[in-house]
């Protein structure tokens, strides 16, 4: 039986449609021979341009489904998606250069975006992604969308601020105009609908995006300073009173650092001095302490104003989760110590500090436990009880609170934007690992969104899951 080959333009027409190739091919095999040259059984024709068409017969029984290049976002003339149709069915949509697929590889959104972002803030040392991407035309101008396709604004936006109550989307920074949406879409609050709105300084929304414990942080024409709840009231420490400081820090932990009368103090939620003014500088609290500065020292106090530790001659004091460093000198919020075992002094890390010893480092965390990690000279970085690490020989590696080796090699620790999962990545081998050390995907960039990783090879890109398969991929180039 002699073999016929598909041409080329026929392939290429099927691919591009990306919709209904099922549909097409069957009608193919129904009223398409062709008549191209015969190819012995088995052979495949590869053009120039390398892509691989594969041989048929002119048998119709033995025609079988065409299998496209996974999906591939390029439409046929007149089909290109150039909007988002919003839609509860898609669930969590998938980016590809300013474009978006469902997690079953269909395109809802072709890449006629300048870029899609994910949404994100930072809060206590963590990036914290919210269900909303910002989008942004080839004018430059922002919109907001959910990552499930349920809800979009206009392209209306000049910037976007991302937040923990949402996102602030700001219409004319001059004005002061601009809208707070949630995950779901709805409006936390229209800066038009503030009272005192007039009175805001420009370019002040993006003090607004500092929210804390239920508060905004706002700044007036005339450099006074604030806190506004979402729905425009002001934080009053007197009944009806709008409560104004000469400068101010966004809440944190319960409390705001401000300055009254020359002086730093602090203030809770309810808007009374739980720390009265009497510091030339102040720090917001981290892991419940501040660093203030007055009568010619710097000194750690805790929500209470009691101090905890005294540093004289120190010029330069920063706090972080579990330890305080001051002018290269580390101490423990736990103990409230210089951070010194063996000799070694202490290297701050997110809950606690490690030190140096002859064989490994050892940890302290804030709980008062404690990891000893064989072999290692260096933290890099900490997720759960997993550990990067430097090694004694210059490498590094991911270890687990067992000094066990979990992942060899130049990596580092990713995290899904979605759900928070943590991942290992690995750079040399561009080799994606769950947190348990698995194989997860390979050819991958270090993105994860929704346990899917975004993945590249020698002519594609797009998105795999957690079993390395492609559910949606583009020719690369194509994506540019």
């Amino acid at each position: 039986m002699k073999k016929r080959m598909i041409p080329l333009a026929l392939c290429l027409a099927l691919l591009l449609t990306g919709c209904g190739l099922t549909d097409q091919w069957n009608t193919v095999k129904e009223e398409y021979i062709d008549p191209a040259v015969e190819r012995a059984d088995g052979d495949v024709a590869e053009e120039d341009n390398g892509i691989v068409a594969p041989n048929v017969a002119t048998d119709r029984e033995e025609l079988t489904d065409f299998v496209p290049f996974e999906s591939v976002y390029t439409r046929a003339d007149g089909e290109t998606i150039s909007t988002l149709t919003v839609s509860d069915s898609y669930g969590r949509l998938l980016p590809f250069a300013g474009g978006l697929v469902t997690e079953g590889g269909e395109i809802v959104l072709d890449p006629v975006l300048q870029s899609i972002t994910a949404a994100s803030y930072e809060s206590g040392g963590t990036t914290m992604y919210l269900g909303i991407y910002i989008l942004q035309n080839t004018d430059g101008m922002y919109a907001v969308c959910g990552a499930d396709g349920s809800w979009i604004s206009g392209f209306d936006y000049v910037s976007v601020y991302p937040m923990e109550i949402g996102v602030l989307c700001v219409t004319d920074e001059d004005a002061n105009l601009g809208v707070c949406y949630a995950e779901d879409g709805t409006q936390v609050f229209d800066t038009a609908n503030f009272s005192d709105r007039s009175m805001m300084a420009a370019d002040s929304l993006s003090a607004l995006a500092q929210y804390g414990n239920g508060y905004m942080l706002c700044t007036y024409a005339d450099g006074e300073k604030s806190f506004l709840r979402a729905d425009g009231t002001a934080l009053n420490r007197n009944e009806g009173r709008t409560s104004y400081f000469q400068d101010a820090l966004p809440f944190s932990e319960g409390y705001a650092a401000v300055r009254s009368n020359g002086l730093w103090g602090y203030v809770n939620t309810d808007g009374e001095y739980a720390v009265q003014p009497a510091y030339e500088q102040a720090t917001s609290f981290v892991g419940g302490v501040a660093a203030v500065y007055g009568g010619g020292m710097w000194q750690i106090i805790d929500t209470t104003g009691t101090v905890r530790l005294q540093l004289p001659g120190v010029s330069e004091v920063t706090l972080g989760y579990g330890h305080i460093e001051a002018d290269g000198t580390y101490y423990s919020t736990t103990t409230f110590e210089q951070a010194v075992f063996y000799g070694y002094t202490g290297v701050p890390i997110d809950g606690g500090f490690w030190v140096k010893g002859e064989t490994g480092v050892r940890v302290f965390l804030t709980d008062g436990s404690q990891v000893y990690l064989s072999g290692a000279s260096e933290v890099l970085g900490r997720s759960g009880d997993l550990w990067l690490v430097s090694l004694a020989d210059g490498s590094s590696a991911v270890l687990d609170e067992y000094s066990r080796v979990i992942i060899y090699g130049e990596c580092s620790f990713v995290h899904d934007q979605a759900n928070g999962d943590t991942y290992i990545y690995s750079a040399q081998s561009q080799t994606l690992y769950d947190a348990d050390g698995s194989f997860v995907a390979d050819g991958c960039t270090g993105t994860v969104v929704d346990s899917f990783a975004w993945c590249e090879d020698a002519d594609s890109c797009g998105w795999k899951n957690n079993s390395n398969e492609w559910v949606f991929r583009v020719p690369t180039g194509g994506a540019d």
